[in-house]
């Protein structure tokens, strides 16, 4: 889900049409009813309903159009606060490189398409342990969490990412994988003894796996290298609609899906307009994917 598909949702329950709607937002016609029937697929709602006089919203759509206009509304508050606070005071966002990735850059390249601007620094932390005493110490002023973790600190449910296997595209293996699936091919894994390790070995344990390690690095860009280059597998999650993300990779999701729950930690006492208005889009998109 992004901002744009919010806009575009928003606009046809506003104008009654897509064609309308589409007119009215300066773009194509079919565009916007491809971006808005995805929405709904990676949803699992039907939004619009169509009867006899064009489109009409559902008691879902109802309820989302409410929640969506609810965003927009926080994402313009946002882009003021963005645009008045000092440049050199940089908004500071401790993750792990894999949420690094996976979410902190999709959501500010969703705000930037869409006229918010926010000087970041991401700050690099090993798991959610080390990225919430960051919070907490001053370090950072917001965390990106996708495991649970015991903190005094304020925790803001984000939504949810699907975790999927990325293979070379020779492997044999079925369109959706299993996790005894998992013990059938080599992997690449965080190296060993350091908390995202012993976070998945306690998963391997607990499913009666025993991986094949084909190569250990905490360099997560290392980890699609290797897939692309045949070496192995890698387990990857994105807030991000699944795509093959290089060329000769194939990505597979899990029988049944297997998704991590997304946090955004913040200091209770913290009342900095930029991070408080940040974090009020992150909890009213979270609404949003959890139904």
């Amino acid at each position: 889900m992004n901002i744009q598909q919010l806009r575009y949702v928003v606009a046809t329950a506003e104008h009654g049409s897509m064609t309308a709607a589409a007119a009215a937002l300066f773009v194509a016609q079919p565009a916007l009813s491809r971006a808005v029937r995805q929405l709904e697929r990676e949803l699992d709602l039907t939004l619009f309903a169509r009867d006899g006089r064009g489109i009409a919203l559902t008691p879902a759509g109802e309820t989302f159009v409410r929640r969506a206009r609810a965003v927009l509304h926080s994402i313009a508050t946002l882009r003021t606060t963005a645009a008045a606070a000092p440049s050199s005071a940089p908004l500071v966002i401790a993750a792990s490189p894999t949420l690094q990735a996976a979410l902190a850059i999709p959501i500010l390249a969703g705000l930037r398409e869409h006229g918010v601007t926010v000087h970041t620094r991401l700050l690099g932390g090993s798991g959610s342990p080390e990225v919430a005493d960051l919070v907490a110490t001053g370090r950072a002023d917001l965390g990106l969490c996708d495991s649970a973790v015991t903190t005094d600190l304020v925790a803001v449910p984000i939504g949810r990412a699907e975790v999927r296997l990325y293979s070379p595209a020779a492997t044999d293996l079925p369109d959706r994988v299993t996790l005894a699936d998992l013990g059938r091919v080599p992997l690449v894994l965080p190296t060993a003894g350091s908390a995202r390790r012993a976070t998945l070995d306690t998963f391997f344990a607990e499913c009666a796996i025993t991986p094949e390690v084909a190569v250990e690095t905490d360099e997560r860009h290392a980890w699609l290298a290797a897939v692309t280059h045949g070496i192995a597998s890698c387990l990857w999650h994105s807030v991000e609609t699944p795509r093959v993300p290089l060329p000769g990779v194939v990505a597979r999701g899990f029988d049944p899906p297997i998704h991590r729950e997304l946090t955004a930690l913040h200091r209770a006492d913290d009342e900095t307009p930029l991070p408080r208005h940040l974090l009020e889009v992150l909890r009213q998109v979270g609404g949003l994917l959890s139904g």
